[in-house]
């Protein structure tokens, strides 16, 4: 019996040592900034993927953008019952002050920056078949906020999705979001 097991235990060795061979010769895997492998990516994004497609021309602080999402929170603020004056307050100020908005690569994006915003950036990528450069990150860079509000701005379908991140505490049924429709220039109107 006490053979048996010498025997056993020396075949198993070998068999670890000889998978342990195959493993050190396997090509190192790519992964991107949020660890996901890129052959994964570019197995999800090649089909049904639009051609040619380009960023967003919008600035991330473009007066009829941020008109559009105070527009949009301030209908999601009369959807909400504010439990104290301390809360519709903070609820004010935070629509008071969106504004002033710094553009953010969503490559460079770290997940430990915010979950949120890294999450809903692969969601994307995946859902919409986009790439790092057809998307357009905004930061808000007010300190009167008590949160960084994120816009993530693509074209899909034909039209410029904005989608306003981490403007509430919890996450519901999705991110809220607009779809931009640049205002006519004065001299466009008819």
């Amino acid at each position: 019996m006490r053979y048996l097991a010498i025997v056993l235990t020396f075949v198993l060795w070998s068999g670890v040592s000889a998978a342990q061979e195959d493993l050190g010769s396997a090509p190192a895997a790519e992964y991107d900034t949020f660890g996901v492998p890129n052959q994964v990516l570019r197995e999800i994004t090649a089909p049904n993927r639009p051609e040619n497609l380009t960023p967003p021309d919008v600035d991330c602080n473009d007066a009829g953008l941020l008109q559009q999402v105070r527009d949009k929170i301030s209908e999601l603020q009369k959807a909400v019952d504010d439990e104290n004056v301390v809360e519709r307050r903070a609820r004010l100020l935070a629509l008071k002050h969106i504004g002033s908005f710094a553009e953010q690569n969503p490559a460079e994006f770290q997940p430990k920056d915010n979950y949120r915003v890294a999450n809903r950036i692969i969601a994307v990528k995946i859902n919409r078949h986009l790439k790092d450069g057809e998307l357009k990150l905004c930061v808000s860079g007010n300190p009167v906020l008590d949160r960084k509000i994120y816009m993530l701005i693509y074209r899909f379908e034909g039209s410029v999705y904005v989608e306003i991140i981490n403007y509430t505490a919890t996450v519901g049924d999705g991110e809220p979001y607009i779809i931009y429709e640049k205002p006519l220039a004065k001299h466009e109107e008819k």
